[in-house]
């Protein structure tokens, strides 16, 4: 058994580096391009998919890998392709996969106490079932095991890795040494590829999307607008992250806006507040929060940069990007001070955080926020598991907490 599994492993991994088949996808992406010339949210979505799994693999442009807070407009900008491998896991994962990616890791002896996106990522290219990338980008903002992880990559692959080391404080100084490396890395990427760089294109796209982004929100501070089943909006983000910059991410967040004017008044009897992300891999815990009437009012990660990007001063206004959104995840006081906004902005009653195995900088900030949060009476529920590895499962005791926090929110 173990042989013809690993003989289909072996097949596939051959099959996803020939970049001919992932072309001939062309035809077909044309065919659904005339059927459906105005295609609703669940229409784009499917295309968008098709179309990036085609130039991904296809790979008629550079791929380039980057960490989850390193910003896909400068990838843009240089005409590659995103990828991120942090989302592409809980892809993974949500296709039944992941825990055959994570064996793999472990068999090389990638301990099962680490992050399970960094070990299923790896892997994940371990089988060659991710797309070869051309150079890496990361940034150390936030997650700690992001650096080490990103130099794994870059030695298991043989491909040159650009990181950017962030700075925990937001200051003046601080912005102008992110400035510096970004420019640096510029400048490498320039002498080595020859490329050349339009960052007007991206930063365009970026503005006209955050404009759409700031209607969505409006629309969903409305106490009869909820986006569900709970924690959906998390699986849109590829269009927060990967695709901010481009064309795909205005289009789509203009459905988005579009579905949640035109869909009638649906509400749960509770408006929470999300913080980190959700089980990938199974809908166990959505249908769950639904069960007990808890909808989602806001996600954490579904707060994005608004300040202005300058294409006159691209690494500079970056820069600005990548501080600002470090410090306003990783520092207590500030993340703190967006929650207590954010729960007043969407009338929401109370607070949950989905507890990461192995992502020590977000349970580390546990106590800090249950007793900030307690003190101003606002409710906190902390649930334990693993956004992508099934091992971790936990739907009974899910099923206890949820219970008992929901009769907490009763008057």
């Amino acid at each position: 058994m173990k042989r013809g599994t690993d003989l289909l492993l072996r097949s596939l991994g051959f099959l996803l580096e020939r970049p001919l088949l992932f072309r001939a996808l062309k035809p077909y992406l044309g065919w659904l391009r005339r059927k459906n010339p105005a295609p609703n949210l669940a229409q784009f979505s499917y295309r968008t998919t098709l179309e990036n799994i085609a130039t991904l693999y296809g790979r008629e442009r550079p791929v380039v890998w980057a960490s989850l807070f390193f910003p896909a407009e400068f990838i843009y900008a240089l005409d590659g392709v995103p990828f991120y491998p942090e989302i592409a896991a809980g892809l993974l994962a949500a296709l039944g996969w992941g825990n055959i990616a994570l064996a793999r890791a472990e068999a090389h002896w990638f301990s099962p106490d680490l992050c399970s996106y960094h070990r299923l990522s790896v892997g994940a290219s371990i089988l060659r079932f991710f797309p070869r990338p051309s150079m890496l980008l990361a940034t150390s903002s936030i997650c700690r095991g992001t650096v080490p992880f990103f130099e794994t990559l870059s030695e298991k692959l043989q491909v040159p890795l650009h990181l950017v080391d962030v700075p925990g404080e937001y200051s003046r100084d601080t912005v102008r040494y992110v400035t510096a490396q970004l420019a640096t890395i510029a400048q490498t990427i320039r002498s080595n590829a020859k490329s050349t760089w339009d960052f007007e294109r991206p930063f365009g796209y970026t503005q006209k999307t955050i404009a759409i982004l700031q209607e969505i929100e409006n629309l969903r501070k409305k106490e009869e607008v909820m986006l569900l089943p709970p924690t959906k909006n998390l699986d849109y983000l590829p269009y927060y992250y990967q695709f901010m910059g481009s064309e795909t991410a205005l289009v789509f967040f203009e459905k988005l806006r579009e579905h949640l004017r035109h869909t009638p008044p649906q509400t749960l009897s509770h408006r929470l507040l999300w913080l980190h992300l959700k089980p990938f891999y199974s809908g166990v815990l959505s249908t769950l929060l639904g069960e007990f009437g808890l909808g989602v009012a806001f996600e954490e990660f579904a707060a994005v940069y608004s300040g202005e990007l300058d294409p006159r001063r691209p690494f500079l206004s970056l820069a600005e990007k990548i501080v600002a959104t470090s410090y306003e995840f990783a520092d207590p006081t500030a993340r703190l001070r967006r929650i207590v906004r954010w729960l007043s902005e969407y009338h929401a009653e109370g607070v949950i955080q989905f507890n990461q195995w192995g992502c020590r900088q977000s349970q580390g900030m546990n106590a800090v926020l249950q007793r900030s949060l307690r003190r101003e009476g606002i409710p906190v529920l902390f649930l334990d598991g693993d956004h992508l590895d099934r091992r971790h499962h936990a739907e009974e005791q899910w099923r206890t907490r949820l219970q008992a926090f929901t009769e907490m929110l009763e008057p």
